[in-house]
């Protein structure tokens, strides 16, 4: 299996060639493929290290889904769960043509794979964790692969400020301004700040959830499970201030992170239009609830 992950991953290094627009782009490659072999011998190596501790007693679920990348699934679930504090795992397969007992080979009772019987989008991860018992969720994209530290840190930080949610990669909303993706959302990661919207990996409570779902139905966005694009803003205004991103070190990523076909943001049409426009609205939404006078102001 770590034989097919890594070709996998190569293969989608190799895709990103045709991408490059400049020779001096292009011949980062002689630098990006030994970093590459790098970062997965020094994943597989934290993988194997003792397994780190919580500063205090508390257990979370790890929500997962899969569609386009089989391949990562397998170094992410045996990560995820080298942690003690992990109480349940749960694999949402949305692809018919992925059986995912081919590709995800790891034998531990809190580990539940669901292999589902009609599509599901994005949003499907908070479906998921709504079922689920307890107080605390973590979930990534299956593009991004975190060291059992990793995941000891990113959940540390929710208990340590469970206010907002809070997330390692995220975006500054900027209207009238323009981004190296040509949209006013610039990227930010590696870094300890306040964002609009957090993207990509997400550290939440059940408050949280609640109140992404409340939003979802004052703006008529439900049923989650059909959301492709957007659930992570209403995840993003769901605290009583703006999401927090973490510096948790360097982040092992997998290449197909920008490929068109593959990555939601490059395949999507009109991505970025849509997410300003939904971002205004649920900002709109988010200041008429309840408890708006203490709330998550974005922008």
């Amino acid at each position: 299996m770590k034989r097919r992950f890594l070709v996998a991953q190569l293969r989608h290094f190799l895709s990103t060639f045709r991408l490059r627009k400049t020779w001096r782009h292009r011949a980062a490659v002689l630098i990006e493929a030994p970093k590459l072999l790098w970062d997965f011998a020094r994943f597989e190596h934290a993988v194997r290290s003792p397994r780190p501790a919580l500063r205090q007693r508390a257990t979370c679920t790890v929500v997962l889904l899969s569609h386009n990348r089989p391949e990562n699934i397998e170094p992410i679930v045996r990560s995820a769960l080298r942690n003690v504090f992990v109480d349940r795992l749960i694999v949402s397969n949305s692809n018919p043509k992925v059986r995912m007992a081919d590709w995800l080979r790891v034998d531990d009772p809190r580990l539940e794979v669901v292999e589902e019987q009609t599509p599901t989008q994005p949003g499907h991860r908070f479906v998921i964790a709504q079922r689920e018992k307890g107080d605390f969720f973590l979930s990534i994209d299956d593009d991004i692969f975190l060291t059992p530290r990793q995941w000891a840190e990113f959940f540390q930080r929710l208990l340590d400020s469970p206010e907002v949610p809070h997330g390692i990669m995220g975006n500054r909303f900027l209207p009238g301004t323009t981004s190296s993706n040509g949209s006013p959302f610039h990227h930010i990661t590696e870094t300890e700040c306040e964002v609009d919207v957090l993207i990509g990996a997400y550290a939440f409570t059940r408050v949280h959830l609640n109140r992404a779902f409340f939003l979802a139905e004052t703006l008529h966005m439900l049923p989650m499970s059909d959301i492709r694009n957007g659930e992570d803003i209403l995840l993003s205004f769901s605290g009583i201030r703006r999401p927090r991103l973490h510096d948790l070190g360097h982040l092992f990523c997998c290449y197909s992170m920008s490929l068109p076909g593959i990555a939601l943001w490059k395949t999507h049409p009109d991505f970025w239009a849509e997410r300003a426009q939904l971002f205004e609205r649920v900002r709109t939404a988010r200041e008429a609830m309840p408890d708006a006078g203490d709330k998550n102001t974005g922008g």
